[in-house]
């Protein structure tokens, strides 16, 4: 089972009126273990940037990730909710966060009004705060564009 981790780098990068600045950015990768997140990372990134520290690789408490390439900026939201325990029968509040890409405060809670519509839970947002990641990579999409890469390569053979 694969978790999410959090890869921040620090980077010199060249302005367009030529001066020097160091930048960090922090990026959220899907991985299986915190090798594996900085690995795949410095793979995503050896073609943009080609020299970079990496600061810190950390495991995030993300239960899952919305993903919407037409927004910009990525937003964790805390959603609570009650569940019963089934041996004891006391109630239990369950904090779960969310990253979500939209383009503001009332976007990414529309997104997750949606997401949440027919569970069996009530829930609530107590908090969405703007966050600092620059780009998430799930495995998902790099499987997807893997497969469809092979299967132009095959025809192209064929």
């Amino acid at each position: 089972m694969s978790d999410w981790f959090t890869v921040k780098i620090k980077y010199l990068k060249q302005l367009d009126n030529g001066s020097i600045t160091s930048k960090s950015e922090a990026y959220m990768l899907q991985s299986l273990s915190f090798t594996e997140a900085e690995a795949r990372l410095q793979g995503i990134l050896e073609e943009y940037i080609s020299e970079y520290n990496l600061l810190t690789v950390a495991k995030t408490n993300i239960q899952d990730v919305i993903i919407d390439e037409a927004q910009e900026f990525f937003y964790k939201i805390k959603v609570s909710y009650i569940s019963a325990d089934p041996d004891s029968g006391k109630e239990k509040k369950i904090n779960e966060n969310y990253m979500i890409q939209a383009d503001g405060l009332k976007e990414a809670y529309e997104k997750m009004d949606v997401r949440l519509q027919g569970s069996i839970v009530d829930w609530e947002i107590p908090s969405i705060s703007k966050s600092n990641i620059v780009d998430v990579f799930p495995y998902i999409e790099e499987t997807i564009v893997e497969k469809k890469e092979e299967e132009e390569e095959e025809t192209a053979e064929v």
